[in-house]
């Protein structure tokens, strides 16, 4: 596959999990441009390709273009959520979503860059008597925090991906699913789950304690996160959703990531047209299955 930078959604490693997990998608390849489509069914309007977070492309790729071929490749109403650069075919449903960015670097620069809260933080835990390890995930081991993050998805009423996803991407990309845990006094007292996905990573979730809110466990393990990732090549951090709440958004940005808003979600029919004009695009796809 192309050597771009993929968010979750359109990597190679997504593509694997849910064809594991029996999900059907479809890859469309161009020079220059990909994306990964899913097919799902959704309230009130049925049976939807979603391209989320895509295509993906390089800077000089006719944007406009591409996605016109795309559309004419896919039977169906199409959802394209994405920072696209170009104006998507069809109207607009919703208004994008705000993400917080971490571009990895050099160490030093890294923590040159962290506001002095942040920073100031990080020198506490990294004084404390915390301990940052790094594991895969396993449902065995880690049942403390499949248990705690979904307690937590109740108190705050939000949705992540469930359990079985995770773990059906840790079975399809061996290693690649990481729970960094903050112990104290070998007692876990913080943790956050990183997905590895070529080039990017993306933060999935993460708990705390009193005690490990108290130390600033998040922040000694948000370091060790850049640091093991940027030292392994990847190149950007998805710490995402950055418009849900100010004290979240607040710890991401003074980590040093850049706020990246989605132009929003896009829907678009097929039209009719006489006559098939030959594509260029390389469509490879899994049969839904019955």
């Amino acid at each position: 596959m192309l050597d771009l930078i993929h968010p979750l959604p359109q990597s190679e490693a997504f593509e694997r999990t849910c064809k594991m997990l029996g999900l059907p998608v479809k890859r469309i390849e161009d020079e220059g441009t990909t994306c990964l489509i899913q097919m799902r069914k959704m309230p009130l309007i049925g049976s939807i390709n979603l391209i989320s977070r895509g295509p993906v492309w390089s800077s000089d790729t006719p944007r406009t273009d591409y996605l016109n071929r795309v559309r004419e490749e896919v039977k169906g109403p199409l959802a394209i959520n994405a920072p696209i650069g170009a104006e998507a075919p069809g109207f607009k449903l919703l208004s994008g979503a705000a993400l917080a960015i971490l571009d990895l670097m050099n160490p030093n620069a890294m923590r040159a860059r962290l506001h002095q809260n942040w920073r100031n933080q990080l020198k506490k835990a990294e004084q404390s008597s915390l301990r940052v390890i790094n594991q895969p995930i396993d449902a065995q081991n880690h049942k403390w925090f499949f248990e705690a993050e979904r307690t937590q998805q109740r108190s705050r009423k939000y949705r992540s991906h469930p359990p079985g996803f995770i773990l059906a991407y840790a079975a399809a990309n061996k290693s690649q699913a990481r729970l960094y845990t903050a112990m104290n006094e070998n007692e876990p007292v913080a943790a956050m789950l990183v997905l590895k996905h070529g080039l990017m990573a993306t933060y999935q979730s993460g708990v705390t304690t009193e005690q490990g809110r108290s130390l600033c466990a998040h922040n000694l393990i948000l370091w060790t996160i850049m640091s093991d990732l940027q030292k392994r090549g990847i190149r950007q951090l998805d710490l995402g959703r950055a418009d849900f709440s100010d004290g979240l958004t607040r710890f991401k940005v003074r980590s040093g990531a850049r706020i990246e808003k989605l132009p929003g979600t896009y829907l678009s029919f097929r039209q009719s047209r006489s006559g098939k004009s030959e594509s260029r695009l390389r469509v490879s796809s899994d049969p839904t299955p019955a």
